[in-house]
C-alpha cells in the first residue's frame, strides 16, 4: 500500500498504518504485511527451531495468529516487534511440544546406531554453526537471533520477553562468550569460576 506525498513521491505506508487498516477490515493491508515480513519471521522460525518443516508450521501459525489477534493488536510500539513476539511464542510452543514428543519416542524406540558421512566443506561449515546455535540455552539463543539475525535492540527484544535491557544484554553477552570460547564439542556454559549457568 503506497500513499502520495505533496511533493508527488511515492511512500509505503508504515507497518502499524497498515495494521490498523487490517484490523479496520481491510483484507489488501494483510496481503502486503505478510509480503513484508513472510522471508524475515519464516527465517527466524527456522533459526530458531532448526527444522524447516517444524518452521513452516509455525511460520504460518504466526500468521493465523496474526489474523486471530488483529483486533487485540494496540499501537504501542513496533508492529514488527508484535509480530516477532507472536512468533517467538508459537515457536517455544513448537520447542515444548517437540521435546515431549523426543522423550515419548525415546522411551519406545529401539536405539540405532549413527553413520559418519563426510560432507562437502559448505555444508559441513553450515551444520557446524546449527549445532553450534542449538547448543547455545534457548534464552540466549533467542535473543542472539533476535540482535543479530532481526535487527532488534535489546530494549526491544526485553519487552518481547517480558525481561530487563540489563538481563536481555547478559544473556547475549553470554552467549558471545560461549561462541568464542567454543571448542567442536559445543559451547562452553561455565563462567570464571567454572560453573555451568
Amino acid at each position: 500500500m503506497r500513499r502520495t506525498t505533496e511533493a508527488g513521491e511515492l511512500v509505503e505506508a508504515d507497518d502499524e498504518v497498515l495494521m490498523a487498516r487490517f484490523a479496520a477490515g481491510h483484507p489488501e493491508a494483510f496481503s502486503e504485511l505478510y509480503e513484508r515480513y513472510e522471508g524475515p519471521v519464516f527465517g527466524f522460525c527456522l533459526r530458531l527451531l532448526g527444522d524447516r518443516d517444524r518452521a513452516e508450521d509455525a511460520f504460518q501459525d504466526t500468521f493465523v495468529t496474526m489474523l486471530e489477534q488483529r483486533l487485540r493488536y494496540q499501537d504501542r510500539g513496533r508492529f514488527k516487534s508484535w509480530l516477532f513476539t507472536l512468533a517467538r511464542n508459537v515457536c517455544l510452543d513448537r520447542a515444548r511440544q517437540s521435546v515431549r514428543r523426543k522423550r515419548l519416542l525415546t522411551l519406545h524406540a529401539p536405539s540405532h546406531g549413527t553413520s559418519e558421512h563426510e560432507p562437502d566443506r559448505v555444508v559441513e561449515i553450515r551444520d557446524e554453526l546449527t549445532r553450534l546455535l542449538a547448543s547455545l540455552p534457548r534464552d540466549q539463543r533467542e535473543i542472539l537471533l533476535l540482535h543479530r539475525y532481526e535487527g532488534f535492540s535489546y530494549a526491544e527484544i526485553a519487552g518481547m520477553t517480558a525481561s530487563t535491557e540489563v538481563a536481555v544484554k547478559q544473556k547475549a553477552y553470554r552467549a558471545l562468550l560461549a561462541l568464542r570460547s567454543w571448542d567442536g564439542d559445543g559451547p562452553d556454559q561455565s563462567d570464571a569460576k567454572g560453573e555451568r549457568r
